[in-house]
C-alpha cells in the first residue's frame, strides 16, 4: 500500500508538472507572437525608409542628367539628407532570451516549430551585422559632403529638420552636376539601400511564416 501510494503520488506529481510545463510553454509561445507583431511593424517602418531612399537617390541621379531640371531647396536638402539615412532595427527578442535563459527551447514539443523559432532568431542576429557596416557608409558619405560642399551648404543640410537655411540650390546643383565624388557616393549609397531593402522583404516574409505558424499550433490547442 505505501508503494502504491508512492507511485499515485509520483505519477500525480508528474502530471502537475506536465501542466505547468504546457501553461509554460503556451505563455512563451504568445509572447513570441506578441513579439513578432512588434517586430512587423518596425520591419514595415524599415522598408519604407529604404524604398523612400531608393527614390531620393533616384530624383539626385536624374537631377545631374537634365542640365534643365531644378529642385526646390526644400526638396534637395531632403533628399541629400535621406540619400544616406539608416535606421536602426532592433528585434523584439525578450521572449525568446526569457526562453533561452530558463533552459532552452527544449520546453517546446514541436520540433518544426522549435527549429523555425531558432532559425528565426539567429538569421535577424546575424544580419545585425551588416547595419554597422551601413552605418560607416552612411558616416563616409556625411563626411564626403563636409569636405566638397561649401560650408554654408553643408550646414544648411545638417539643419534640414529646420528648413533649407542658407542652401544656394543653384550651387548645389551645379557641384552635383560636376562632383563625380559626390554622385559615387549616391550610387554607392544606393546599391547598399537596395541591398537592404532585399534584406528587410526577406525578414518580413520569414517574420509571417512564423507568426502562422505560430497562430496555428496555438489555435489548434485552444489557445487563441
Amino acid at each position: 500500500m505505501i508503494v502504491i501510494g508512492v507511485l499515485i503520488a509520483l505519477w500525480v506529481d508528474n502530471l502537475n508538472s506536465e501542466r505547468q510545463d504546457r501553461l509554460q510553454e503556451q505563455a512563451y509561445l504568445l509572447g513570441i507572437v506578441e513579439d513578432l507583431q512588434g517586430d512587423s511593424s518596425a520591419l514595415a517602418e524599415r522598408r519604407a525608409t529604404a524604398i523612400r531612399g531608393l527614390e531620393v537617390a533616384d530624383l539626385l541621379l536624374a537631377l545631374r542628367e537634365d542640365a534643365s531640371s531644378s529642385a526646390s531647396a526644400d526638396s534637395l536638402a531632403v533628399w541629400l539628407f535621406r540619400a544616406a539615412f539608416v535606421d536602426n532595427f532592433q528585434v523584439l527578442d525578450h521572449t525568446y532570451r526569457e526562453i533561452l535563459g530558463a533552459g532552452g527551447l527544449t520546453l517546446i514539443r514541436d520540433e518544426p516549430l522549435r527549429r523555425s523559432i531558432s532559425a528565426y532568431y539567429r538569421s535577424i542576429e546575424s544580419a545585425e551585422f551588416f547595419t554597422e557596416y551601413y552605418k560607416g557608409e552612411e558616416s563616409d558619405y556625411w563626411d564626403l559632403l563636409a569636405e566638397r560642399l561649401d560650408p554654408a551648404d553643408f550646414a544648411a543640410l545638417t539643419r534640414v529638420d529646420e528648413g533649407p537655411g542658407r542652401l544656394d540650390v543653384g550651387r548645389l546643383l551645379g557641384q552635383l552636376r560636376g562632383d563625380n565624388e559626390i554622385v559615387n557616393a549616391i550610387l554607392m549609397n544606393r546599391h547598399w539601400t537596395q541591398l537592404r531593402l532585399e534584406i528587410t522583404d526577406r525578414r518580413i516574409a520569414a517574420n509571417a511564416s512564423l507568426t502562422g505558424q505560430l497562430r496555428t499550433h496555438l489555435a489548434d490547442r485552444g489557445a487563441l
